[in-house]
């Protein structure tokens, strides 16, 4: 279950003036142009009682509206799947699945993952968007104001290109004190993905 919710204070965050709300209108208007996602990604998982990080591999599609599937590869396979308000999930051979519509939680999981790649996470009032810059990127932090939410995740970070604006870097903060930084590789966008990706 953790896995399904885990999908930095080193940067001098700018007041949210007229010209940085320009770089978030971009964003989200880059984010709006998308249609479909299929990228490879490494998660890199720091656990605060433990030295070693933990490293996986997978794959991650997306075709608008709410159709995404994170497929993890490596070091074992595990899947989340969603196709509307339906969320399946593979763990080696075993499915579970669940109805996002009549579950309170599992419909909080597809609203953020969801959310984040759309461009909606700025229009939700669970999150107080900041907008922060180092290198290459803009680094828009959201700060967890949803009670429901704040019990498992402090903060999310996403980082956008500032050529193009495409995110290619997460980062959770759960509020356990443990950390996830995803970073997308080789991202295709507005390909054709079959709806069968979406099906178990």
């Amino acid at each position: 279950m953790r896995n399904l919710l885990l999908f930095c204070m080193l940067f001098n965050p700018w007041l949210l003036t007229a010209q940085n709300t320009g770089v978030l209108q971009k964003i989200k208007q880059h984010a709006l142009q998308i249609k479909t996602i299929e990228a490879d990604f490494v998660q890199t998982k720091t656990i605060s009682f433990i030295d070693e990080q933990l490293v996986s591999n997978g794959k991650f599609r997306f075709s608008r509206p709410d159709k995404m599937r994170w497929e993890y590869q490596k070091p074992f396979f595990y899947s989340i799947i969603i196709d509307g308000d339906n969320i399946t999930v593979i763990d080696n051979k075993k499915e579970s699945r669940f109805d996002a519509a009549s579950n309170a939680m599992f419909a909080q999981i597809k609203k953020v993952i969801i959310n984040m790649v759309n461009g909606k996470m700025f229009d939700t009032p669970d999150y107080h968007a900041t907008l922060h810059e180092h290198d290459n990127y803009y680094v828009v932090n959201f700060k967890t104001v949803n009670k429901a939410m704040k019990a498992y995740i402090a903060s999310i970070d996403l980082y956008f290109t500032k050529r193009g604006y495409l995110m290619e870097k997460i980062v959770m903060n759960e509020t356990s004190g443990d950390r996830t930084v995803i970073d997308f590789k080789n991202q295709k966008l507005n390909q054709t993905i079959l709806d069968d990706v979406f099906k178990p």
